[in-house]
């Protein structure tokens, strides 16, 4: 009755959407610091890629995915 056809709660989108994002950001944190070695600006830019980082991997899938709490009453039939 109201069981939800979207994409977004099948287990399988769930689990490829976080392997995709932290196999993405694991590439930008190595290619960043792999360019960035030795400068100054690495130490710079480790808060900007981290924010970025748990906004894709925490909360962007928390409001994508959350679900509200089922209620214990029955939904009423008319």
């Amino acid at each position: 009755m109201l069981t939800s056809t979207s994409p977004f709660e099948s287990q399988t989108f769930k689990r490829t959407y976080l392997i995709g994002t932290v196999v993405i950001w694991v590439g930008i944190w190595l290619a960043s610091a792999i360019i960035l070695q030795g400068t100054p600006y690495f130490a710079q830019m480790l808060p900007i890629l981290f924010s970025g980082m748990f906004w894709f991997i925490v909360v962007v899938p928390g409001a994508f995915f959350w679900t509200r709490p089922k209620s214990k009453q029955p939904i009423p039939k008319e």
